[in-house]
């Protein structure tokens, strides 16, 4: 049978999917490209048939009520790791798998990316590269090392356990604040997990690796920052909204903080007057920084796997809501 597959306007660096869907046999309805959000008019044109919604939904967003309104549902399939676009809890209480792209591709690059960033704040890269770039041979600031410095990783997924694994030889104290994982899963990786003031107050350089969610949101702001330790630095490739970027604004200008790395944005693109763009003391990217030609070229085939799986009634490669399966599978039984 041919599956009705709703694919966002957009896919970015992974518009191959569309063609990836159709060629397995789907039928590949593309939403408008001037869309912003789900009229009643859009709603009655896509919901009632739709198997599978798969995409960018970033600008339209998957909420509840356009779920409520696809009775035939079976996943949502979003190519890249979040999915704060798609209201997962929502999907979980009707039943309906949410999967992702959590491949070795994405969350590696990501940890390699994460610890490069660590490597740059510690040794004062950028202070140093404007230091020639001024004309001046030395001094330069000397930063310090990242043996023996205290990291603390807030959020403690794929991406943060790889961090760790890699970060191992280096002799580094590692921090975890997490309330959803165990000591022991914890410390079979090298690290200790505390309460977020305790990272906050004993790392050199704190990683934010936690996606957005009402609990999240600017779990990093001004009172946050305050109890960092002095000179600390701070690294989000999270997401945007859970750093208080006024906040973290006010740290740098003080001093309070030494410097920071930022990929992702509480608004993006990022304005281009935006405060924090171009700051001497900011690493600053564009939600890039772990990207790869290996991993666009992987992604597209991890989202087709995805979302047929779910299709034929197999579990996907990667679901975001593992705790919904044997829901779905009710789910499923009911629909055929």
């Amino acid at each position: 049978m041919a599956y009705n597959v709703v694919v966002s306007a957009r896919l970015g660096p992974y518009e191959s999917l569309a063609d990836l869907l159709a060629s397995a046999g789907c039928a590949v309805s593309r939403l408008p490209v001037e869309a912003q959000h789900w009229t009643p008019e859009l709603m009655a044109r896509f919901c009632p048939g739709a198997d599978a919604y798969v995409g960018m939904f970033n600008g339209i967003r998957i909420p509840a009520e356009v779920l409520e309104a696809s009775p035939r549902l079976k996943v949502v399939t979003s190519p890249i790791i979040g999915t704060e676009h798609i209201d997962v809890a929502r999907a979980s209480e009707l039943g309906i798998v949410v999967a992702h792209g959590a491949a070795a591709e994405n969350f590696v690059g990501m940890a390699e990316a994460s610890v490069m960033l660590i490597a740059a704040l510690r040794k004062r890269l950028l202070a140093k590269m404007r230091t020639l770039a001024d004309g001046v041979w030395r001094p330069a600031p000397l930063g310090g090392m990242v043996h023996g410095s205290t990291v603390g990783l807030v959020g403690f997924g794929n991406i943060g356990r790889t961090v760790a694994r890699m970060l191992a030889p280096w002799g580094c104290r590692i921090l975890v604040a997490d309330p959803y994982v165990q000591a022991e899963a914890v410390r079979d990786h090298g690290a200790e997990l505390v309460p977020l003031d305790t990272l906050l107050a004993e790392s050199d350089t704190t990683v934010v690796l936690v996606t957005l969610t009402p609990e999240t949101h600017h779990l990093i702001d001004a009172a946050a920052i305050a109890t960092m330790k002095a000179g600390a630095s701070l690294i989000n490739v999270g997401r945007g909204g859970c750093v208080d970027e006024a906040a973290l604004l006010a740290a740098l200008e003080s001093g309070r903080l030494s410097g920071a790395a930022i990929d992702t944005w509480e608004t993006e693109p990022l304005p281009a007057d935006h405060p924090l763009r171009g700051h001497p003391a900011v690493i600053g990217t564009g939600h890039v920084v772990g990207h790869s030609e290996e991993l666009y070229a992987r992604m597209p085939g991890v989202a087709l796997e995805n979302t047929m799986r779910a299709l034929r009634g197999e579990t996907p490669l990667h679901v975001r809501n593992p705790e919904v399966l044997p829901r779905w599978r009710e789910r499923l039984a009911a629909l055929a």
